[in-house]
């Protein structure tokens, strides 16, 4: 792959329902990514529409995860992700507003905290499904914020070219990760 991304195989013959559990995850972390994006240029720039934005962003992506995987696992583990997803949400918040506001101390803190909260996660979606592996998890949401920093410093700096090849990254490694939450729980369910 041009991006170095790996892409999750679809599984063959599988059901109308398992096709859309697949398209639902991947439109989900497309999601993620993209509103992501919007709040970062929204927020670099003071636009007038940031708190639209963010509204969507904070609101709106967690709960699509929430509504994704409450029909699988139920609601105290959808609910927990949600809280994760905002949570990660929050610390990339504030790691912009300390890149923007040139506080080194508040980008290291923030950095840290989310690598920490990707582990995390990874170990969460680990405990819930056989079928997740966390190193992979680790692996995939690791090169979610190395590659969301990446994006964030290039519109700082008004390197759009590069921010806009960043984002296709973030584009192709949400595909992978949609891919492998959905085959993952297909997996389980089969099972």
């Amino acid at each position: 792959m041009p991006n170095g991304i790996v892409f999750e195989p679809i599984p063959q013959n599988i059901t109308f329902e398992q096709m859309n559990a697949i398209l639902t995850f991947r439109t989900v972390w497309l999601d993620m990514a993209m509103w992501m994006r919007n709040f970062t240029k929204s927020f670099v720039d003071d636009h007038p529409n940031l708190e639209a934005v963010t509204n969507r962003l904070y609101a709106g992506v967690p709960l699509r995860f929430y509504n994704a995987l409450v029909v699988f696992y139920g609601n105290d583990i959808a609910e927990a992700y949600l809280n994760r997803i905002s949570n990660i949400i929050v610390v990339f918040w504030r790691l912009m507003e300390a890149m923007k506001s040139g506080d080194q101390e508040g980008v290291q803190k923030a950095t840290q905290e989310l690598y920490e909260r990707a582990s995390q996660g990874a170990d969460f979606l680990a405990s819930v499904n056989d079928y997740w592996e966390a190193d992979r998890w680790r692996d995939l949401y690791t090169q979610f914020i190395s590659q969301g920093i990446q994006m964030i410093l290039s519109i700082l700096q008004g390197n759009y070219e590069n921010e806009i090849r960043i984002y296709d990254q973030i584009q192709d490694l949400t595909v992978t990760m949609g891919n492998y939450m959905a085959n993952g729980i297909i997996a389980r369910v089969l099972n």
